[in-house]
């Protein structure tokens, strides 16, 4: 039997990794094929559309209707972050619609639609599951969460029913109304009737504020729970200073002991955690939950999704012999992440073959000669390098905070921007933008000098191509980043699963996000254009072994990233309870930083695939094309897009 070359063995390891990963993960997320998982696509005004993924329990019939929940995942995220909730809830029997909020995944972008009146498409959900199209849902049992903004979505949207059920209560009084100022049986279920939302959940969204001049309790009519994280980033806000507001805080008071907007006669005085205060029968129940997680991790951590299954497994008096510790969430995110990575592994393998081809044979070359080993004189400049390269990157990211609202125009939840829409992907390709100026000056100015001392070459860099040949790298990139996306297609047609590790994720996407797509290409291609330079034509030293060198490479890329999380989260978890940058100051919020954070796994990543590209054509465009075109993908194709198109 002949032997498969090894870019056909990568190419068969890569592809049974996606395809394990890919078949389990679909196997926990359907608790195997217990709950169906479906894409739904609804219309709303403007002719835009709202996506969400609909967990839907197959007990559930018109003879056996269930209750439902319309979650929401927070800013820069899709419905698939909400995971934890949709499996574990449907699990236990409840129909879960884990939407994509307005301007994000697969819904449309914000053009026209007024997210804060329909609370970025959740009320529209709710009026969808109550409509009597949904035949196998109990409409009298309807909830809705949200993480971060998803929570605000949910705080909206009790309000919103709250205010339409007092509104008809407060008519029904009337002297000319049909019973006079008493409210007639069939005023109340009228009443009853617009009031569609029998529980909320925010999570990572704090108790609402009561003021001297208003209080918002006064407009929810619905059993109510609180899920705020123990380390919240921006717990700076709340009255105790931190993040901690389980005892005697203004927001837990308020929470707990003005269930309509009332004090009650017997106030509680000290909120305990994770307690029922209240009546779910009269919508009178209250709770607060505050797990020891951070805002980011809430929908990633099992004792915020246990409080989560808690919560509505009791308002729903749901029945199930799960307990709320059972979960299997998290081993369905692991195998999305072995299939993530697979999904890099076969990206080589299917240049490799394609350069088998006569059309793209030319590309097909062999790394050059390593950089001299490194001396003791070597060492410091070298050393010195990478030090001088992590400090201006931790640097820059400050300056970037400062910079990049002042550049790019497009607010929080603004609609109608042409140039760059997407207020997270500005934040990054700015400090992406001072790094790539940064890197290209640092790489030449050594290579020069050290080409006039006869130590380099341009053997070494790989960086010479002729006009056709760039142009047919260029070709090679579109080749192998489609292959990529067959399969990721493929997957999700087959499965509905994608590739993905916490947030970060390589998923489908609407054709129109791709006209922003090639607006944020070219910084990022040069920053990784950049990086192949430098991981390939300054740090490939002989003497040094592959592994070693290259966990170095990634080691030395994420420095700045690394050093603003090791200060961020060391002043939060074990100096005052508050992170260092987003605390109040004017200058940035906290989740600047936090956008930074998230790309740590992408860049330390990069020196590999970049060296793959390297050894597979001897130049530096291929690798710098295919993962720049990746990290784009991951930023801008299923966050927050503020456009003129949907």
């Amino acid at each position: 039997m002949k032997k498969l070359s090894k870019p056909v063995r990568n190419l068969i390891i890569g592809l049974i990794l996606i395809l394990v990963g890919s078949i389990f993960a679909s196997m926990l997320q359907t608790d195997f094929y217990r709950v169906r998982v479906k894409d739904y696509t609804i219309g709303i005004e403007k002719q835009q559309t709202l996506h969400a993924l609909a967990f839907i329990p197959k007990e559930c019939t018109a003879e056996n209707q269930c209750p439902a929940v319309v979650t929401s995942h927070g800013w820069l995220n899709s419905g698939e972050v909400q995971d934890a909730a949709s499996i574990e809830l449907s699990r236990r029997g409840i129909v879960v619609i884990a939407m994509d909020a307005v301007g994000h995944g697969m819904s449309s972008n914000s053009i026209g639609v007024p997210s804060s009146v329909d609370a970025m498409g959740m009320i529209p959900w709710v009026e969808y599951l109550t409509s009597g199209l949904v035949d196998y849902v109990d409409t009298s049992k309807i909830g809705v969460m949200g993480h971060s903004m998803g929570g605000s979505n949910a705080w909206h949207t009790l309000r919103h029913y709250g205010n339409m059920y007092y509104a008809a209560i407060e008519e029904a009084k009337l002297p000319d109304s049909d019973g006079g100022e008493e409210v007639t049986t069939e005023e109340q279920v009228y009443a009853d009737s617009l009031n569609k939302v029998f529980a909320g959940l925010p999570t990572g969204s704090s108790p609402l504020t009561i003021t001297e001049d208003t209080n918002p309790y006064t407009e929810i009519y619905a059993n109510l729970g609180d899920l705020y994280g123990y380390y919240e980033e921006g717990g700076y806000r709340m009255s105790t200073g931190t993040a901690v507001i389980i005892g005697e805080s203004k927001e837990a008071y308020g929470l707990i002991n003005y269930p309509f907007g009332v004090e009650k006669e017997n106030p509680v005085t000290y909120v305990e955690e994770g307690v029922f205060y209240g009546d779910k029968a009269d919508r009178s129940l209250r709770v607060l939950y505050q797990p020891k997680t951070t805002h980011p991790l809430i929908h990633f951590m099992p004792n915020a999704t246990r409080d989560v299954i808690e919560f509505f497994t009791h308002v729903f008096d749901i029945n199930t012999s799960l307990s709320a510790g059972n979960q299997t969430f998290l081993i369905k995110e692991l195998l999305n992440f072995v299939a993530m990575i697979g999904l890099f592994v076969i990206m080589v393998p299917i240049a490799q073959l394609a350069m088998a081809c006569p059309a793209f044979a030319d590309l097909k070359g062999e790394e050059g000669p390593k950089v001299p080993a490194i001396t003791k004189e070597s060492r410091k400049m070298w050393v010195f390098g990478i030090l001088l390269t992590g400090l201006l990157s931790f640097l820059s990211a400050l300056l970037t905070w400062v910079i990049y609202d002042k550049i790019f125009t497009v607010s929080f939840g603004a609609a109608g921007q042409f140039w760059f829409p997407s207020i997270t992907a500005n934040n990054v390709m700015t400090w992406t933008a001072i790094m790539a100026a940064w890197s290209m000056f640092w790489f030449w100015f050594n290579f020069k000098r050290d080409k006039k001392k006869g130590v380099r070459t341009d053997a070494m860099i790989g960086w010479k191509l002729t006009v056709k040949q760039w142009w047919k790298t260029l070709g090679l990139a579109v080749i192998v980043i489609a292959g990529v996306y067959i399969v990721v297609w493929f997957t999700k047609w087959a499965f509905n699963t994608d590739f993905r590790i916490w947030t970060p994720a390589i998923k489908t996407f609407n054709p129109d996000k791709l006209l922003y797509f090639f607006q944020y290409l070219p910084i990022f291609f040069l920053f990784y254009l950049s990086n192949s330079l430098i991981v390939n034509g300054a740090m490939r030293v002989e003497g040094m072994s592959e592994k070693k060198n290259l966990f170095i490479c990634g080691i030395a890329n994420i420095i700045g990233a690394g050093t603003l999380g090791i200060i961020q989260y060391g002043k939060l978890f074990f100096i005052d309870h508050n992170v260092m940058w987003g605390s109040g100051q004017t200058w940035t919020m906290w989740i600047d930083p936090l956008v930074i954070i998230f790309a740590v796994p992408v860049l330390f990543l990069a020196p590999y695939i970049l060296r793959a590209f390297y050894k597979a054509t001897g130049k530096v465009w291929l690798g710098a094309w295919v993962y720049s075109t990746m990290a784009v993908m991951m930023l801008v194709m299923h966050n927050a897009i503020y456009g003129l198109f949907f």
